[in-house]
């Protein structure tokens, strides 16, 4: 098992990617909230949990939650977990608008 620690901030519209979004604007997303997230991670069958903290790069505007994705497949790149993620949030987004 291998732990993920994501944070709301790669996913933001409103951050550039110097101060942390990890995917193209394109993809962005303008609110994130937890409960999306956790919809769209329990939509994956991932095993996820929010937790309190401070981006550290943008720590003075911070979102103030992180999650954990647990994944049995250790293979799994950041990168890959990341993007399938925001197309995820998207869909899920998009459903509940």
């Amino acid at each position: 098992m291998k732990e993920y620690v994501i944070w709301p901030e790669y996913f933001s519209a409103e951050l550039s990617r110097k101060r942390g979004r990890r995917i193209s604007k394109s993809l962005a997303i303008a609110k994130i909230r937890p409960e999306i997230i956790l919809k769209a991670c329990t939509e994956l069958n991932w095993k996820c949990r929010i937790e309190e903290g401070k981006y550290p790069r943008t720590w003075f505007e911070s979102y103030g939650f992180k999650i954990i994705v647990t994944l049995e497949n250790k293979t799994e790149s950041k990168h890959k977990l990341i993007k399938t993620l925001v197309s995820k949030l998207k869909e899920v987004s998009s459903k509940s608008a």
